[in-house]
C-alpha cells in the first residue's frame, strides 16, 4: 500500500523528493469572484435537494449562513444552496474554530454544521444554536471533528474490525488537505494533485488503533494500514517547533535525528550528510558542540537508506508521536527530513510497539548511526 499526500497539507510526504533532491511546489486552491446579487429568503424552498438530509435546520439560520458566504465570497446568494446540515455540540465558545490570539471559553455549545454549495464546490460553516455566531471552516483553523463525522468514522471502524462501536473512541484528529487518493493509494496508482479538505482520525480500541483519512463530509473514508497498529501505545499528532529542529535549511543534510532525555538530560543530534558523513552534535540549550564524525558511509549505503525510507513509507508517519506513560528513564527520539517540521517522534522504550514499517525505519537508521568500532 502506497500513501500519497497533497503537498499543501500539514502531512507532507517528501521521501521521494529527498531521494531525487527536489521538492514539489505547493499549490493553493483558487476561488472565483463574482458580483453580489439579491438575497432570496425562500432559497431553500425553491431548490430543495431530495438526497440531502437537512436535519430540520431552521430557515433563518440557513439564510444567515448563505448571506454570510455570499458577502465573503462576493457571489450572488441565488447561486448558493445548503447542501447538508447536521446538529453538533461544539466544545468551546469558538465552535471549535479558534483564530490566532482568540480566547475561547471552554463550554459545550449546541449548534449546526452547514455545507454551502454552488453546485461545483462546497464550503463548511459552523453556527451556534441561534445562528448568531457563524464561522467558516478552514483547513488551518479547524480544531474539532464534528460529531456526525466522528460517529460515521466510528461506525466504519466497527464494521471493518468487528469490534463493537461501544469499545471504540476517537483518540485524536487533525484537519488535512489530501490528494485525489486521500493520501492512501494502491500500488502503481496515480493520484491527482488536487486539494481535498478533510481530516486524519485515529480510532482506538482494545489493544489496537486505526488511522483513517476522510474528506470533509466523510463521504469518502479510507484506512491507512501503514500507520494503523496494535498495542496499548496510541499515537498522537505532533507538530514540533522548527527552531527546536534547527539546521533545517542546511542543503548538505539528508536525514537527521534528535535524541533527548534520560536521567542525565542529554540531548544530541545525529546528522547524515550528502557526502556520506554521519556526524554527532551535543546540544545544551541553544549551544551546540563541534560536530564529531562517527561514521563514513559509501554512496551506495546512502542510496540504500533512501530506498528504505521510500519502501517503509516513512512520509506517512510525519507528524505522529508515540509517547510513553508511567516511566522516568527513557529517551525521546525525533526522526526528521530536512526542511521545516517534517518529523516523527517516539520514546525509545516503546519503539517495538510502533507500526512495523516505522520499526524497520528506526532499525535501519540505528544501524547507520552506530559508531564504528576502532
Amino acid at each position: 500500500m502506497k500513501s500519497c499526500v497533497f503537498p499543501g497539507s500539514r502531512l507532507k510526504s517528501r521521501v521521494s523528493a529527498i531521494a531525487l533532491l527536489s521538492t514539489l511546489a505547493i499549490g493553493a486552491l483558487p476561488f472565483s469572484s463574482q458580483a453580489e446579487g439579491t438575497f432570496t429568503s425562500s432559497r431553500l424552498a425553491q431548490q430543495p435537494n431530495p438526497q440531502v438530509k437537512l436535519d430540520r435546520l431552521p430557515p433563518r439560520i440557513a439564510n444567515a449562513v448563505l448571506r454570510t458566504h455570499a458577502r465573503q465570497m462576493q457571489v450572488p446568494v441565488r447561486s448558493l444552496q445548503v447542501a447538508a446540515a447536521s446538529r453538533e455540540t461544539w466544545t468551546d465558545s469558538c465552535l471549535g474554530v479558534q483564530k490566532p490570539y482568540e480566547t475561547c471559553a471552554v463550554v459545550m455549545t449546541n449548534g449546526w454544521r452547514i455545507e454551502v454549495s454552488d453546485g461545483t464546490q462546497s464550503w463548511f460553516y459552523r453556527t451556534d444554536a441561534t445562528g448568531t455566531t457563524i464561522v467558516k471552516e478552514d483547513v488551518d483553523n479547524v480544531g474539532s471533528l464534528p460529531q456526525a463525522i466522528a460517529q460515521k468514522v466510528l461506525m466504519t471502524a466497527a464494521k471493518a474490525s468487528g469490534v463493537s462501536v461501544r469499545q471504540l473512541k476517537i483518540a485524536t484528529t487533525r484537519s488535512m488537505v489530501w490528494d485525489g487518493c486521500l493520501g492512501v493509494a494502491g500500488a502503481n496508482q496515480a493520484c491527482t494533485m488536487i486539494g481535498i479538505p478533510g481530516w486524519q482520525v485515529v480510532v482506538s480500541g482494545p489493544q489496537q488503533y486505526w488511522v483513517y483519512h476522510l474528506n470533509q463530509t466523510a463521504s469518502q473514508i479510507k484506512l491507512n494500514p501503514t500507520t494503523s497498529g496494535r498495542g496499548s501505545i496510541i499515537p498522537t499528532f505532533w507538530e514540533p517547533d522548527s527552531q527546536w529542529l534547527g539546521n533545517s535549511g542546511n542543503d548538505d543534510v539528508i536525514f537527521q535525528s534528535i535524541t533527548s532525555g534520560g536521567f542525565a538530560g542529554l540531548t544530541y543530534k545525529t546528522v547524515l550528510q550528502k557526502d556520506g558523513q554521519v556526524v554527532r552534535i551535543s546540544m545544551r540549550g541553544n549551544t551546540a558542540s563541534t560536530p564529531t564524525v562517527i561514521r563514513r558511509l559509501s554512496s551506495q549505503q546512502v542510496q540504500q537508506f533512501m530506498q528504505t525510507l521510500q519502501q517503509q513509507e516513512f512520509g506517512d508517519f510525519i507528524g505522529f508521536n508515540y509517547p510513553v506513560t508511567n516511566a522516568a528513564d527513557y529517551f525521546t527520539i525525533a526522526l526528521m527530513l530536512p526542511g521545516g517540521n517534517q518529523a516523527v517522534q517516539y520514546a525509545d522504550i516503546v519503539q517495538d510497539q510502533t507500526p512495523t514499517k516505522l520499526q524497520q525505519t528506526i532499525a535501519a537508521w540505528n544501524r547507520l548511526t552506530q559508531p564504528k568500532s576502532p
